[in-house]
C-alpha cells in the first residue's frame, strides 16, 4: 500500500526528511535551495548525515554554492557528502531515500526559508514517484559542477 502525506511547513518537511535519512540504508539524494540547506545544517542533519555515511550510505546533493554559503557546504563535504553546484533555480526541491521514500516540495519563490515557512510538500513511500524524482535529480546532477571546481571558481 502506497502512503502519501501533505506537509505544510519547512519544519515538518525537515522532520520527514530526517526520518527518511534515518531509515535509509544505501543512498539519499537531495536538491535544495541554499536557505533550506543552511537550516538543515542547524537542525540535526549534520550529525545524521555523518552517521549515515559512516555506516556505508551515499549522500549526493545539489544546491547553489556562493561565497555566502561555501563554509557550511564545506562541512557537508567533510561529512563525505558528494555535492555539486548549480546556478539553476529549480522549482522542485527534494529528498529521496533508497529509491522508495521521498519528500518533495514546489518552491514558490521564497528566497529565505524558516522552520515556519508555509509550503506544500509531499511525503511518499511510492517507489514510482521516487523514481520520477530520481530521474529529475540525475538530469540536474549531469549539468551541475563538482564542489571542488566551484570552490576554485569562488576563490579567484
Amino acid at each position: 500500500m502506497v502512503t502519501r502525506l501533505v506537509i505544510n511547513s519547512v519544519g515538518d518537511a525537515f522532520a520527514a526528511a530526517l526520518l527518511l535519512l534515518e531509515s535509509a540504508r544505501e543512498e539519499v539524494v537531495w536538491l535544495v535551495p541554499p536557505s533550506i540547506h543552511a537550516l538543515s545544517r542547524r537542525y540535526g542533519f549534520v550529525e545524521r548525515t555523518r552517521a549515515f555515511v559512516q555506516h556505508g550510505g551515499v549522500l549526493r546533493g545539489i544546491l547553489e554554492i556562493s561565497r555566502a554559503n561555501v563554509k557550511e557546504v564545506q562541512v557537508s563535504l567533510e561529512n563525505s557528502e558528494d555535492i555539486r553546484h548549480s546556478d539553476t533555480r529549480y522549482n522542485l526541491y527534494m529528498y529521496v531515500a533508497d529509491r522508495r521514500g521521498s519528500v518533495s516540495a514546489i518552491n514558490i519563490g521564497v528566497d529565505e526559508n524558516t522552520l515556519n515557512t508555509p509550503i506544500v510538500a509531499f511525503w511518499s513511500d511510492d517507489p514510482t514517484y521516487a523514481e520520477y524524482l530520481l530521474a529529475e535529480f540525475e538530469r540536474a546532477w549531469s549539468h551541475a559542477i563538482p564542489i571542488a571546481q566551484r570552490i576554485r571558481e569562488l576563490s579567484k
